[in-house]
C-alpha cells in the first residue's frame, strides 16, 4: 500500500511524519502504543491541557492489564477536540489502533 495521503486516509490512518513502526510476531501492539503514548507525553509542550495531561493519564490507563476502554476512549475524544496542536490530536491514535485491531491484548 502506498504510504501517502490520499491512500491512507479510507482506512483511518494519516501519514504523520512517515515513520514506520515494523513489530515481530514476538512483539505487542499493546506495548508498542504505550511507548508511544509515554513519547508523546514527553514531547508534549505543555501548552494545552488536553495534550499536557491526556498523554500522562492515558499512558497510565494503557499499563493495566486490562484497559478501561470506556475512560480511553472518551480521553481519546477531549485530546482530539480540543488539542491545539497535532501531536495531542494524533497521540490516541495507537491505542484505538490497538483497541480495534489487537482487541485479544488489552480486553479480559
Amino acid at each position: 500500500m502506498p504510504l501517502d495521503f490520499d491512500t491512507l486516509q479510507p482506512h483511518g490512518c494519516f501519514i504523520g511524519s512517515a515513520a514506520v513502526i515494523v513489530l515481530s510476531q514476538h512483539d505487542k501492539a499493546r506495548d508498542a502504543a504505550l511507548n508511544m503514548m509515554r513519547f508523546f507525553a514527553d514531547e508534549s509542550c505543555g501548552q494545552c491541557t488536553p495534550c499536557r495531561v491526556g498523554t500522562v493519564k492515558a499512558a497510565q490507563l494503557m499499563e493495566a492489564p486490562v484497559w478501561d476502554a470506556a475512560t480511553l476512549n472518551d480521553l481519546s475524544a477531549v485530546m482530539v477536540d480540543a488539542s491545539i496542536c497535532g501531536l495531542g490530536q494524533a497521540a490516541p491514535n495507537p491505542m484505538l489502533c490497538v483497541q480495534r485491531y489487537f482487541p485479544h491484548e488489552v480486553e479480559p
